[in-house]
């Protein structure tokens, strides 16, 4: 992930006290920098709100750092939206495992948090929906994502 890498170094710090500001080891954090290991939610989400930037902006969705405003809802960082969102544009399971490539069985453990949603499964959401991560995340109730890279 480039935009860790570039922010870390724009906040003068080192991998080993950025990883120690976010719990974790060194060694694992500069997985995360050299692509060798995937981010989760959770430290995804502890980056974000260190930074002060949006989720989108980290896995470069947008060039927009501007975090959006926070939810009026407090939830615990494993919520999403993906059951509401999808009822509201009033579409099956199946359609979505569709657009994923995977099988309902398989999304709808997603909806009923079985499993964790792997990021790239969420970016894949947010740009079929047109919504940012941070409001699938319930992190904002901002429905429309800043403006999106073209790359």
């Amino acid at each position: 992930m480039d935009r860790l890498k570039e922010l870390r170094k724009e906040n003068n710090l080192s991998q080993t006290e950025l990883a120690n500001l976010i719990h974790m080891s060194q060694t694992g954090y500069s997985q995360y920098e050299r692509h060798t290991r995937k981010i989760s939610l959770e430290i995804l989400i502890k980056l974000a709100n260190f930074y002060q930037v949006c989720i989108d902006y980290l896995l470069c969705l947008t060039d927009n750092k501007i975090p959006y405003s926070k939810s009026k809802i407090n939830l615990e960082s494993n919520n999403h939206r993906l059951k509401e969102i999808r009822e509201d544009k009033d579409l099956l399971q199946e359609d979505i495992a569709k657009v994923l490539k995977m099988s309902r069985k398989g999304y709808s453990h997603y909806e009923s948090y079985y499993s964790e949603i792997p990021i790239d499964k969420l970016k894949e959401l947010a740009l079929f929906y047109n919504v940012s991560i941070d409001y699938l995340l319930y992190l904002t109730d901002e429905r429309k994502p800043h403006k999106r890279n073209t790359k």
